[in-house]
């Protein structure tokens, strides 16, 4: 087989492979996703697998059935409280945002409350629409749902036998190259590991630091607010921005002084956070490019909606460190070995 042919064989199987890709498009950010619940599960089960005399996959399940139970419990305890109180947030946050809109756009909104009376009459659903509305909603609930389920117990199988399923891809690579593939999969492994634990660690932090400045601000949602700001800095750099809007438009329902302190403070824990936490934390795992993955965010939101930009993150992590380890290190060793040879 000639050079040409084989370089058109290989082109013909990458569109191909991308093709197919773009199709199960969906499919594939659910088993990413649950590659990252089996990282974070393996993270765990690591330290209790060198100390507890039972075999890895019922520890597996028994820190999967904890981990479920104290979700379960936190539902059953505060869960109700919790959705009335983002329901009350979302109310205050919607006076508050009202209120300002008064204070500065009356003037636009005399302007353009003449034609915003007929854009409304347009935009009021027709009543007949509104079961095929609530059907749709109810459908889309099921899905999420449904794929929570799925990344769930992609995460447990796959954290039950992780080497299996590693060893199952290798036999499709050519023996030669075997052992290169396995170090490669072994390093990501260990970079997701990490990467997954830093941010747990980072978002646990925001998390207490924003409760703890929005108590000393007075705010009675403080709990929820921290809550909020927490969950979202899983997603870097935009994560912290959209947090940051719910706690600046309740502020401001307070005085504007309030709204200055928490601001700075805002301002404070963020820089914290993106200059000395997260680079002291991540110096031994992976350094990811700001510019590069606020590209790779913008790309994936545009092609795969919230979850991409969830997922775009450790994605680019994993994409890096395969490219490095099946590419840049071999490139770079024939290099070498060349330079040596001359």
């Amino acid at each position: 087989m000639t050079d040409i042919t084989r370089a058109i064989l290989i082109g013909i199987l990458a569109i191909v492979s991308l093709m197919v890709a773009w199709q199960l498009s969906a499919i594939l950010l659910l088993v990413f996703a649950g590659m990252l619940v089996a990282a974070l599960l393996d993270a765990a089960v690591r330290p209790l697998d060198k100390i507890v005399p039972l075999p890895r996959a019922l520890i597996v399940v028994l820190v999967t059935l904890l981990i479920a139970g104290l979700i379960a419990a936190g539902l059953s305890w505060g869960g109700f409280s919790l959705w009335q109180g983002f329901d009350e947030l979302w109310s205050m946050i919607s006076k508050q945002a009202t209120e300002l809109y008064e204070r500065f756009g009356e003037d636009l909104g005399d302007q353009l409350s003449s034609e915003g009376n007929s854009i409304m009459q347009d935009l009021l659903p027709n009543p007949a629409d509104l079961f095929s509305q609530a059907g749709s909603i109810f459908g889309l609930t099921l899905g999420v749902l449904g794929n929570i389920v799925i990344i769930g117990f992609l995460g447990l199988f796959f954290a039950i036998n992780p080497a299996g399923y590693r060893d199952g891809v290798l036999v499709l690579i050519p023996a030669k190259h075997r052992q290169r593939w396995k170090d490669a999969f072994d390093h990501t492994g260990q970079t997701l590991r990490g990467w997954l634990v830093t941010q747990l660690a980072v978002m646990i932090l925001i998390g207490c630091l924003v409760f703890t400045l929005l108590t000393l601000l007075g705010s009675p949602d403080a709990l929820l607010l921290g809550l909020l700001a927490g969950f979202l800095n899983f997603i870097p750099y935009l994560g912290p921005v959209i947090s940051a809007v719910p706690v600046l438009l309740t502020l401001a329902g307070q005085d504007m002084t309030t709204l200055w302190i928490g601001a700075l403070g805002l301002l404070l824990i963020q820089n914290i956070e993106g200059y000395v936490i997260t680079p002291l934390l991540q110096q031994r795992i992976i350094e990811l490019p700001p510019a590069w993955s606020l590209t790779i965010m913008a790309v994936m939101g545009v092609l795969f909606g919230p979850m991409g930009v969830a997922l775009a993150t450790p994605l680019f992590a994993v994409s890096r460190t395969l490219t490095q380890k099946l590419y840049i290190e071999p490139r770079d060793a024939g290099e070498t070995g060349r330079g040596h040879n001359a």
